[in-house]
């Protein structure tokens, strides 16, 4: 995308597109009631395109950065009288609406394919307040604390630990032993997630069917675990042969893929077991 025309319709579209978010949000309000709508938000974008190709053609940063200066006191401004008039103290608008201005000088001098993944992200964020604080209102501390270990676990430690094996005999990688600790650990989380969401049968299912995908021994390791607390023990020996039959299908479309003049030898016997 090298033309300056294009870029910075794509940053007018991530601002119509969070500002579509904010409007729908406050559709219901008096015309002229709000800072930020739709057409506030999308101006925003562009504004903030404009600003960046300047800055880019005259070499000069400081148009871009008292650009960004001055549009968030005007609209922080704006939004303070709002909030005094509304009796609400969110700064999400203003975040927003900030976001929107960035991400609209991005698409415009940087990588227009993040600048368009942030405005979807971003607008994703804003429209699912009411999930995000249900979720907040529904976690316990233990699932909080589990859910922080995980992210500690997955991205502070994994990535310091040496990718190579560090044994005379080429056996022991700490990078891999780890990984394997975190994808126990993610599997196990995210099947305690879908039996609260779903319920036991079903969370076991789908828990059961997509970590499969990823290592069929580690889900039924995890199911392992909880076996032996568990007062019928049956809907885990299913998610377990669940498990089982999605690793020998999945064996059968990575052969199909490689080799497929050995599918035929190989995919029947492994579709027939997965199916017995």
């Amino acid at each position: 995308m090298d033309s300056l025309i294009a870029r910075l319709g794509l940053a007018l579209a991530i601002g119509l597109l969070v500002g579509l978010e904010r409007g729908w949000r406050e559709r219901d309000a008096p015309d002229r009631s709000r800072t930020g709508g739709i057409r506030t938000f999308g101006i925003s974008g562009l504004l903030g395109g404009i600003l960046a190709a300047l800055a880019e053609a005259l070499g000069a940063v400081s148009v871009l950065v008292g650009g960004s200066v001055a549009f968030a006191a005007i609209f922080a401004w704006y939004k303070a009288r709002e909030a005094a008039h509304d009796k609400d103290f969110s700064v999400t608008g203003v975040i927003a609406a900030l976001g929107v201005f960035a991400l609209g000088a991005l698409a415009v001098v940087g990588d227009y394919r993040a600048a368009s993944a942030g405005g979807a992200a971003l607008a994703a964020v804003l429209a699912s307040r009411e999930i995000l604080h249900g979720l907040l209102k529904s976690l316990t501390w233990i699932e909080l604390r589990s859910a922080l270990i995980l992210a500690v676990m997955t991205a502070i430690v994994l990535p310091l630990l040496p990718n190579r094996t560090l044994d005379p005999w080429s056996g022991f990688n700490p990078w891999e032993v780890w990984f394997l600790t975190v994808l126990m650990a993610l599997i196990s989380f995210a099947g305690y997630v879908a039996i609260r969401v779903l319920g036991t049968t079903r969370g076991l299912l789908v828990s059961s069917l997509t970590g499969a995908i990823v290592s069929s021994t580690a889900i039924t390791v995890a199911l392992a675990r909880n076996a032996a607390p568990a007062s019928n023990p049956s809907p885990l020996a299913g998610a377990a042969s669940l498990a089982a039959m999605v690793s020998l299908l999945r064996v059968c479309g990575v052969v199909l893929i490689i080799e497929p003049s050995v599918f035929v030898s190989v995919g029947i016997p492994a579709i027939a077991a997965a199916l017995s």
